[in-house]
């Protein structure tokens, strides 16, 4: 059990002593000129095993393929419902062999190493949302389905293996609750804590989950056979309240960038208080790195496998804090990206480099 809080009361704490600093070192991404260089939507940004970085564009329906110095190589796929062709990319996975796996909201569409279309399995609704591939076959996978229970219907949250069938062969993580539908189409936030998990796997399987929570820090760690095999807990986790600019920040976010007509029965109410997590990965030297909400900017805690933190790094950057609200940062063996989720900016997709703090 590990006691390492995120400090106490409803303003934000003084940092943690942060050691590393992931600073930005280049880009991919223009505001004009050249289409390869003039990002859609990013989604999903990853390094290939032979170390070429890739992304998905939601608006291009394409994969991107770039050199580790950010040159452009190629693109792969386009819209359609055919074989090879996308509706709703999401997110991608590859495995050791090159082999990559692309989340289609309705399917898993498998290419080669060399980016020829192999198969696709398609769901009968909105199929597992793709954490990471697995070596062993198949991938990690979260799944939100409704199903009818005795006394209503039953919304069902599952993080498992999937390897060929419906239904995971394995299942790390499974949870019940009662599914009420809002018929006025109110988004509030904050009655979905809980509900959601952030996780993250390596391609042997292990695999790693918390719940999205504002008030706890507890992570778990399972074998690839759904065995635990890890577990942090923090009970010295206290609510830090956003500011009014955060939340409408995460309101415009939310809506793309558009505004509601005043007689559309929408509203959107972000969660008040910061989430205690704001994601994980794991690095390409079996380190989980763990996004903590409590701070300004971006700020990471980095466990080792036996749960012990190494260190605290931070992202450097010179603007307001705030900005970094939308940034998503991932890493693994061949280094850290980052990029921008909100709507309002040009996309880019920043390489970032761990160096020692000062």
């Amino acid at each position: 059990m590990i006691f390492a809080g995120c400090g106490c009361g409803e303003a934000p704490p003084e940092l943690p002593d942060i050691e590393y600093k992931l600073v930005i070192t280049d880009s991919i991404g223009v505001e004009t000129g050249d289409s390869n260089y003039m990002l859609g939507k990013v989604l999903s940004p990853v390094h290939s095993p032979d170390g070429n970085i890739v992304y998905l564009d939601w608006l291009k329906k394409a994969l991107f393929i770039y050199t580790p110095d950010g040159e452009f190589i190629r693109s792969v796929g386009r819209e359609g419902s055919g074989p090879g062709e996308f509706q709703r990319p999401m997110t991608i996975s590859y495995y050791s062999n090159g082999n990559i796996l692309v989340w289609d909201v309705h399917s898993t569409i498998l290419f080669d190493s060399d980016y020829n279309y192999l198969n696709q399995t398609s769901w009968s609704g909105v199929g597992p949302l793709l954490v990471s591939a697995v070596d062993s076959g198949g991938f990690i996978g979260l799944d939100y389905s409704l199903r009818e229970g005795e006394n209503g219907t039953l919304a069902i949250q599952t993080l498992g293996l999937w390897d060929g069938n419906i239904d995971p062969s394995v299942e790390y993580f499974r949870t019940e609750h009662d599914f009420v539908f809002n018929p006025e189409t109110i988004f509030d936030f904050s009655t979905r804590r809980n509900e959601g998990l952030w996780s993250c796997a390596t391609r042997d399987g292990r695999v790693f989950y918390c719940w999205i929570s504002i008030d706890e820090l507890v992570i778990h760690g399972s074998e690839p056979d759904g065995t635990p095999f890890l577990l942090i807990e923090d009970d010295n986790v206290h609510r830090v309240r956003k500011t009014e600019d955060e939340i409408q920040t995460e309101r415009d976010n939310f809506l793309g960038g558009r505004s509601i007509p005043d007689d559309y029965p929408i509203t959107i109410k972000p969660d008040p208080y910061k989430y205690t997590v704001r994601g994980m990965f794991l690095d390409g030297e079996d380190r989980l790195w763990v996004r903590m909400g409590c701070y300004p900017g971006i700020v990471f805690r980095v466990y080792d496998m036996n749960g012990e933190i190494l260190f605290h790094a931070m992202v450097e950057y010179d603007g307001d804090p705030i900005d970094l609200n939308t940034w998503e940062i991932t890493g693994d063996e061949y280094g850290f990206l980052g990029h921008n989720t909100s709507y309002e900016e040009y996309q880019r997709i920043y390489m970032l480099e761990l160096t020692k703090a000062e």
